[in-house]
């Protein structure tokens, strides 16, 4: 027993670490600061990892998803119309037009680029400390990596790659980011309902 400004205090017996685990000076085990520097030493060698893909995916649109488009639209002048809401008849034309030349658009082919700090798009840096998770969405013609932003605010940030890829990318986030499988929320189901 040790007094310590009138409090008593008794000296408790530590307990004995187990024989196949040594524990270092600073009461971390060996095993543990083993594995954290084996780590360390993976994620310093790792090389960075470069492709190139489209900026999202792009869903051909027959004449049938136009024609659908435009009895929409169609039906929204209409009641516009109606109830004499003049200025609700030029918004839901803005808004038809705009529908048709951004489907018709083209995706842009974006480079990607992983390295042991952040995810590049397009000569933009994101920080993995940006990021709490990601996950892995699949689609017909490219899986995607789904980047989950820790401020509220933030977008996801999505990023694209083939097949031929797979085991290089998420190999190389996993050293960064835990993986945390989600389902697509209902506008990206809605979304892909619509090929849009």
């Amino acid at each position: 027993m040790r007094a310590n400004e009138g409090i008593v205090i008794e000296d408790q017996p530590q307990p004995a670490a187990p024989e196949d685990q040594a524990v270092d000076p600073a009461g971390v085990p060996e095993e543990l600061d083993d594995e954290s520097a084996e780590l360390d030493q993976v994620i310093a060698s790792e090389q960075p990892i470069a492709w190139q893909a489209s900026e999202y995916v792009h869903h051909h649109k027959g004449a049938s998803w136009y024609g659908i488009l435009a009895a929409i639209v169609f039906v929204l002048l209409a009641v516009a119309v109606i109830f004499h809401l003049w200025l609700s008849v030029g918004v839901f034309l803005a808004m038809g037009a705009a529908i048709v030349v951004y489907a018709q658009k083209p995706p842009r082919i974006l480079g990607y680029e992983l390295d042991g700090e952040s995810v590049t798009i397009d000569g933009k840096s994101y920080p993995y400390h940006n990021f709490r998770s990601y996950a892995v969405l699949s689609d017909i013609e490219w899986h995607a990596i789904d980047l989950e932003p820790t401020q509220r605010f933030m977008p996801r940030l999505t990023v694209l790659f083939g097949d031929d890829d797979f085991d290089l990318i998420v190999d190389h986030l996993s050293l960064h980011l835990p993986r945390v499988d989600r389902q697509p929320d209902v506008i990206e189901r809605l979304s892909r309902y619509l090929r849009f």
